[in-house]
């Protein structure tokens, strides 16, 4: 005679829960890895396979969702610095979660610079619907530089958001 006359149907009852809980966590993790690996997928353009020293003065620019989690929209320039003129900032590449364009060098859009009535540098799309507010952008500074950044667009609204110049060094009359 058994002490335990129901001992059997018990662990039974116990391993088809444990079974049960281990299938969740597994479907878990898998629903967590794949929205996971969506949402840090950069929008980016490829970084230049040359030495970073003989790359032309840009501007790489990411504006994220309000969580600051999700890259909603991105912008890489090609600047160039005029003797005694505004630098030129010409759009080669934008890349939304929609998808991209990019511009070829005879069809690059021209975005004009301009400070703003607070001083601010900003740069503005041809057709002046979006304006990239830079904060902190350093016209003389070589190397490659963070810098904070605002998006004031119709498309997409405000934006917080980041850019990184690289080689402005020396080119620059720009105030």
């Amino acid at each position: 005679m058994s002490i335990f006359p129901f001992g059997r149907s018990v662990i039974i009852r116990l391993a088809g829960i444990a079974a049960i809980l281990g299938l969740v966590l597994a479907a878990y993790l898998v629903w967590k890895r794949s929205t996971s690996e969506i949402a840090e997928a950069p929008i980016r353009a490829p970084p230049p396979k040359i030495s970073a020293s003989l790359v032309a003065p840009s501007l790489y620019c990411e504006f994220y969702d309000i969580s600051n989690t999700i890259v909603v929209v991105g912008f890489d320039f090609v600047v160039a610095f005029p003797a005694n003129a505004s630098p030129r900032f010409s759009e080669r590449y934008e890349g939304t979660q929609e998808g991209t364009r990019t511009f070829d060098s005879d069809h690059r859009p021209s975005w004009s610079y301009a400070l703003d009535d607070d001083g601010n540098r900003m740069i503005t799309s041809p057709d002046g619907a979006t304006r990239i507010m830079l904060y902190g952008l350093k016209p003389n500074t070589g190397g490659t530089l963070a810098v904070e950044a605002g998006l004031r667009s119709n498309d997409f609204r405000n934006l917080d958001g980041q850019c990184r110049q690289a080689n402005f060094g020396g080119h620059s009359t720009a105030q």
